[in-house]
C-alpha cells in the first residue's frame, strides 16, 4: 500500500531546511559558522561573528560568549569544566587569557579580567585563583604589574612577584619582612646628624589608638553604597593600636609620610629605624662623656660635643678634629697656655676604654695628626687633659 507524504509537510521541512542553513553555513575550506548573517566563517568553527583565521573556535556573545557548566558525579580525582593546555612552541604561550577592558574609562560597571571564587571544599583547601610556579627556570607563581609592562623580567623564584605598590587593608602576616637595602640601589648617600636625629627623636609624640571605620561611596551604579574600608571583625580592627600620628611626623621627615590619591597620610616605620640607631649612638656619646668626666673628677664640667669649650683656666681649648668624618687622616688641633705643667690628648672608644695616649710638651697653638690605620671603623671620643683635669671632650668618625 502507497503511503503518500502530504504537502504541508513538506512545505514545512522545506522552511525549516531554508532557516537552519540560513544560521549554519559551511564554506569550501570546511569551516563552519553559526549565526553569522551573511558573513563567511575564518575560524574552524565560529558562532556570532566571522571569527579569526588564528583561531579553531571564535564565539561572540552579547552576553555571555561561552558559559560551560560541569556537573554529575564523578570518581576522577581531578574535575574540570575547562581544561585549557598551550604547549609552549613558541615565543609566548597562554593556558588562559582574560581581559576585561574598555577603550576610554567609563562611568558605569566593573571589570574583571580574571574572577575566580571557590568554596565548600574540605576546610583550608579552597583556592579562588592559584597560580604554580613550574620547572627549574625563574618565575612566579602569581604575576602583578600595575605599569602596564608585562614584557617583566623576573630574578628568582617567587609564589608572588609584584611590580608596584601594594595595598592590604588588613594585617600582613609573615615570618620575616625583609628591605631592599642594597647599596648598589642607592645614591646620594649621607650620613645622618645624630645631634638631629635625637633632637627630632624626641619631638615625635607615640600615641595609642583604635582604628577608625572609613566609608567609601560606590561608583558608577544608579543606588549608591558605602562601603567599609576596615573588616570591622577582623583583630587588626578590634586591637589597640601604637604609633605616630602621620600630619605631626611630616613637619620632622616629611620623606617618611606618604600620601595616597584620597588624601591620607601614611608613614615608612621601617625608615625610623635608622634615626633611632642614630639617636642611641649620640645618647651613648653622652652617657660615656658623663663617665669620663666623673672619672675625672670633673663632672661639674662635663659637655658632650657642644662648640664652646670647657676650659681648666680661661684660655686653654680642644677644637673639633678636621675632617670630620674622615678616612685617611684628621688633625686635631688645640691650645695651651704656658702655665700649664703636664698635658695629654687621649682618645677613647664609646665605651670609655682608652685606646691612644700622646704627651704634648709644647704650649701655645698646637695639633696632632691622627691617622685612621691605627682603629676600626667607627666613631670616637677624644680628650684634652691639663694638669689632670678634663679641658673638653670631642667626638670623631672614623669611616671605612
Amino acid at each position: 500500500m502507497q503511503k503518500f507524504i502530504p504537502l504541508s509537510l513538506l512545505l514545512t521541512l522545506a522552511v525549516c531546511s531554508n532557516v537552519l542553513f540560513a544560521q549554519l553555513k559551511v564554506a569550501n575550506n570546511g569551516n563552519i559558522g553559526i549565526q553569522l548573517g551573511s558573513g563567511i566563517p575564518l575560524s574552524a568553527l565560529s558562532i556570532g561573528g566571522a571569527g579569526n583565521t588564528s583561531n579553531k573556535v571564535d564565539i561572540v556573545g552579547q552576553y555571555t560568549g561561552l558559559n560551560v557548566y560541569r556537573t554529575g558525579t564523578s570518581n576522577i580525582e581531578w574535575n574540570y569544566a575547562i581544561n585549557a593546555y598551550c604547549d609552549l612552541v613558541s615565543l609566548n604561550a597562554v593556558g588562559i587569557r582574560g581581559q576585561a577592558n574598555a577603550t576610554s574609562i567609563q562611568s558605569i560597571g566593573r571589570a574583571w579580567g580574571v574572577l575566580g571564587l571557590a568554596g565548600n571544599a574540605t576546610t583550608g583547601y579552597n583556592y579562588g585563583v592559584m597560580g604554580v610556579l613550574q620547572g627549574t627556570a625563574n618565575g612566579a607563581g602569581v604575576v602583578g604589574i600595575s605599569n602596564g609592562n608585562t614584557d617583566l623580567c623576573i630574578d628568582g623564584k617567587w609564589a608572588g612577584y609584584f611590580s608596584g605598590d601594594i595595598r592590604a587593608t588588613g594585617g600582613v602576616l609573615g615570618v620575616a619582612f625583609i628591605n631592599t637595602s642594597d647599596k648598589r640601589y642607592k645614591k646620594n648617600i649621607v650620613d645622618i646628624d645624630s645631634k638631629k636625629a635625637l633632637t627630632n627623636v624626641i619631638q615625635m609624640l607615640p600615641v595609642e589608638y583604635n582604628l577608625n571605620q572609613v566609608y567609601i561611596d560606590s561608583k558608577g551604579e544608579s543606588t549608591k553604597t558605602s562601603q567599609g574600608v576596615f573588616d570591622e571583625k577582623s583583630q587588626v580592627f578590634r586591637k589597640k593600636h601604637y604609633g605616630l600620628i602621620a600630619q605631626d611626623l611630616q613637619k620632622l621627615y616629611p620623606d617618611l609620610v606618604y600620601e595616597d590619591s584620597n588624601g591620607y597620610l601614611s608613614v615608612n616605620y621601617i625608615g625610623i629605624i635608622p634615626l633611632l640607631i642614630e639617636s642611641i649612638k649620640e645618647l651613648n656619646v653622652e652617657v660615656a662623656t658623663l663617665k669620663m668626666s666623673v672619672n675625672s673628677g670633673s663632672a661639674s664640667k662635663v659637655k658632650s660635643s657642644g662648640d664652646i669649650p670647657i676650659t681648666v683656666t680661661q684660655v686653654a681649648a680642644l677644637y673639633q678634629n678636621s675632617p670630620n668624618p674622615f678616612s685617611q687622616t684628621t688633625q686635631i688641633k688645640y691650645y695651651l697656655p704656658a702655665t700649664v705643667q703636664s698635658a695629654l690628648l687621649c682618645i677613647y672608644d664609646l665605651q670609655g676604654k682608652q685606646l691612644k695616649q700622646i704627651n704634648i710638651s709644647e704650649r701655645g697653638n698646637g695639633s696632632q695628626l691622627i691617622y685612621a690605620a691605627e682603629f676600626a671603623a667607627g666613631i670616637y671620643l677624644y680628650g684634652l687633659i691639663a694638669d689632670g683635669n678634663e679641658v673638653d671632650v670631642k667626638r670623631m668618625i672614623l669611616t671605612n
